[in-house]
């Protein structure tokens, strides 16, 4: 394309991928205000009420940790802190984001035992349970993005527990478009990130520990080999220097502003509203590809509420047709690479109005 400047950029479709999604207007106006300092009385104030927003978005008792980075800085904090080199973890292989979840953890040098998920359907608890012997832990996504399928992590999380293992949450493409309550369900663990579910921009992690995973983080030999994903870093930042500058870093203050606009939004309506809200648009979305041949990946009944997953012939032809109409949607990632469509229903576009303009361009694509 050549140059393109960053001052004048070119039209751009409007994205339906599977993240990040658009920002609201009122998160975006958030967004463009002058930077503020990441320290002094109104920024610590504004942070702490970001955090306790999170905690009861999360359902978590235990302060959430917001890193500057993205989800998958946040996975590696997590499994960095809840496990040590040479501890065997399960990890529940659900597509390209439970291998991920593998490559983390045996890059923190873990025993890694792969558990299979069929593709389109959802982890089997029982196989968890026969695999946990000698197991300290087990990692699975909520939602992995490659398939659409919500997995049943009140489920895992009760194995987990008659197991004795820690079980650790990938909920990047979930949290706030699924519910997931922590301390309720009994997770020990949870991450995501700002830019899907939370209709925020990307740059920001976000941990949340349970019961169970801050007892193993504060029961640790020694500390992990890192400073900026030392959680123990950060909670001597929020306890020593926590009226004024309650992190060891520089926060995007920008990002965190966004950040709190839409999560109070979310709140405002409250999560059990707004997760059936996003329920609704992506029954409405699957039943109008449905409509015109396609099948979902998932099985019914673990249709995600985030990702759209279809099956598709010819995916590539669907997403030009699509781009011609200004509309941007994913294709496949592995397990389903070359072989389906995803449409991601986040931010300001996750509404009827688009999702029947996504139907209506598949349907002439397909024509």
């Amino acid at each position: 394309m050549g140059d393109v400047d960053p001052r004048n950029l070119p039209d751009l479709p409007e994205l339906m991928i599977a993240g990040p999604g658009e920002l609201h207007q009122e998160d975006l106006a958030v967004l463009g205000h002058q930077v503020i300092a990441h320290y002094g009385d109104v920024w610590t104030a504004l942070h702490r009420q970001t955090i306790d927003d999170l905690s009861k978005l999360l359902g978590a008792a235990d302060p959430p940790y917001l890193i500057p980075g993205t989800g998958t800085t946040c996975l590696d904090a997590g499994i960095g802190n809840l496990f040590e080199p040479g501890q065997k973890v399960l990890v529940a292989q659900t597509g390209f984001f439970g291998t991920r979840l593998s490559q983390i953890a045996a890059a923190h040098r873990l025993e890694v035992v792969e558990v299979p998920v069929e593709v389109g359907r959802p982890i089997d608890p029982g196989r968890i349970a026969d695999a946990s012997k000698g197991a300290h832990g087990v990692l699975s996504t909520h939602v992995d993005t490659a398939t659409g399928v919500r997995h049943p992590i009140d489920d895992i999380a009760r194995v987990a527990r008659e197991n004795d293992l820690i079980y650790f949450v990938d909920g990047i493409a979930s949290v706030g478009g699924e519910l997931c309550d922590v301390d309720a369900m009994g997770i020990d663990c949870v991450v995501t990130g700002s830019q899907k579910g939370l209709d925020a921009p990307p740059g920001l992690g976000i941990l949340a520990l349970g019961e169970r995973g801050r007892d193993r983080v504060e029961a640790r030999g020694e500390p992990p080999p890192t400073f900026y994903l030392d959680l123990k870093v950060w909670d001597r930042y929020r306890d020593e220097w926590g009226a004024w500058h309650p992190h060891p870093v520089t926060m995007p203050t920008n990002l965190v502003l966004a950040l709190a606009s839409s999560v109070r939004r979310i709140l405002e309506e409250g999560t059990q509203a707004w997760v059936a809200a996003r329920a609704d648009l992506a029954k409405r979305c699957r039943e109008g590809l449905r409509g015109l041949g396609l099948e979902p990946v998932p099985e019914p009944g673990v249709e995600a509420n985030l990702v759209v997953a279809m099956w598709a012939d010819d995916p590539a032809t669907i997403q030009k047709h699509l781009l011609t109409k200004g509309i941007m949607i994913s294709g496949g990632l592995d397990p389903t690479m070359g072989r389906a469509i995803r449409v991601g229903l986040m931010g300001r576009t996750a509404g009827q109005d688009m999702v029947d303009r996504v139907i209506e361009g598949v349907g002439e694509a397909l024509a």
